[in-house]
């Protein structure tokens, strides 16, 4: 498979589902049905960050990785993001729960954290992008990996070596990018 680089238009064949928050659903145990993320439409003359990581409620995806852009939400705004698109293989239930877990509440849903089904758009980008965790049981799950994407077209995009969490994905090197 070829890899996507920078300049690259972002593959848009796929659309990874989310629940929205919304704050009649507010406590944990209770969300809406998936809904369809239209990346092409979300990323039409916009600048959008796509941040992806290996699994929901995991120590380092849960305690320092999606904390550090929730942390910055202002940064990103004033920055001209118009959205943040966290991506894991998990399903959108779980993303909605992780998502109130973390204290996200937000009901335009400036952050949506989307399920990147069988982490098929993870693998469009490149085999750097997925790790297969099949071994230990969890499958083929997106790597941790950032994307700043303008206008459809990948302005900015790295990814971590393994499952670690280092500057590389981190909001503060996106921001500087920005």
């Amino acid at each position: 498979m070829s890899q996507i680089t920078v300049d690259d238009k972002f593959p848009t064949s796929v659309n990874p589902k989310y629940v929205p928050y919304a704050k009649a659903n507010d406590h944990l145990t209770a969300c809406a049905n998936p809904i369809e993320l239209n990346l092409a439409k979300e990323f039409a003359g916009k600048t959008v960050v796509v941040t992806a990581a290996p699994g929901a409620f995991t120590p380092t995806c849960t305690e320092q990785h999606i904390p550090d852009y929730l942390k910055h939400l202002q940064d990103f705004k004033d920055k001209g993001v118009s959205k943040i698109i966290v991506l894991t293989a998990n399903d959108p239930f779980v993303l909605a729960a992780w998502g109130k877990a973390l204290g996200y509440k937000d009901e335009e849903n400036y952050i949506v954290f989307a399920s990147d089904p069988l982490s098929k758009i993870s693998k469009s980008l490149g085999d750097s992008y997925v790790e297969d965790l099949s071994a230990a049981g969890f499958g083929v799950r997106t790597g941790r990996y950032v994307v700043i994407v303008k206008n459809g077209v990948i302005d900015y995009l790295a990814n971590e070596d393994g499952l670690g969490f280092s500057e590389i994905s981190s909001a503060n090197t996106v921001l500087e990018r920005l």
